[in-house]
């Protein structure tokens, strides 16, 4: 670990060639090891948090850095923000087992396969498939109808 203000004028050869050496290793590494005095705006890789920190001499603190989505971070300094940076609905953080689906649509689907049961909020009836290949109506309660004439129903 070098001390950053070294080395100066009036430091003598052998021990000034050590010192800029320690100074080159610090940079080479990004502060591996914690640097004595240094610069105001230098840059370490914290690896105890995995956080890019920049040095502040006025308080003297090392702060963490936020990369913005340009620099390849995610904009944000918290996960709720970076969800916010990257645009990202509250769908992206509900478990896959329970999602809740409130609205939208859903865009270029051509097939759905159901492998289990399909349960609606209401005894209702809706649109199955598309008028050509499907049955139009199909009406849920306790068991599948689906019209299949004038006054003609099949139930499952």
């Amino acid at each position: 670990m070098a001390n950053w203000v070294n080395p100066i004028i009036t430091t003598l050869y052998d021990v000034f060639v050590s010192e800029a050496k320690d100074r080159d290793v610090d940079s080479a590494t990004m502060f591996l090891n914690t640097p004595t005095n240094p610069p105001n705006g230098a840059i370490r890789w914290n690896r105890s948090t995995n956080i890019l920190e920049q040095y502040n001499s006025a308080t003297p603190a090392w702060v963490p850095i936020v990369l913005a989505l340009a620099g390849g971070g995610t904009g944000g300094a918290s996960a709720a923000a970076a969800r916010t940076s990257l645009s990202l609905g509250t769908m992206s953080v509900q478990n896959a087992d329970a999602i809740a689906v409130t609205g939208g649509a859903v865009a270029g689907l051509t097939q759905l396969d159901v492998n289990s049961s399909l349960t609606f909020a209401a005894d209702n009836s809706f649109d199955v498939g598309t008028f050509a290949k499907q049955a139009r109506k199909g009406y849920f309660k306790d068991a599948l109808v689906l019209p299949v004439g004038t006054d003609k129903y099949a139930t499952s």
